[in-house]
C-alpha cells in the first residue's frame, strides 16, 4: 500500500481508532478514521499471527465497515 502525503494528517488533535487516544502529532488518515504514528509504528512490529495483530485488524475493518454503511 502507497501512503501520499495527502494521507498524512498534522492537525493539532484527532482521535486514532487503534489506541481509542485523543492524539496530538501525525498520523494517517483511512477513509476519514485516523491512525496515530505510535500505533502505526507498533502495527509494523507486531506479527500478523498474534492476537494482538487480530484486535487491530478488526478494529480497523469496524471502523471502515461503519463508514462504508453509513454512505449507502
Amino acid at each position: 500500500m502507497d501512503i501520499s502525503s495527502k494521507d498524512i494528517w498534522r492537525d493539532t488533535e484527532k482521535y486514532c481508532i487503534i489506541c481509542e487516544n485523543e492524539c496530538v502529532g501525525n498520523g494517517i488518515q483511512i477513509m476519514n478514521n485516523f491512525i496515530c504514528d505510535r500505533c502505526l509504528e507498533k502495527m509494523n512490529m507486531i506479527d500478523i499471527n498474534s492476537d494482538e495483530y487480530e484486535v487491530i485488524k478488526n478494529k480497523i475493518k469496524k471502523s471502515i465497515t461503519n463508514k462504508i454503511i453509513k454512505n449507502k
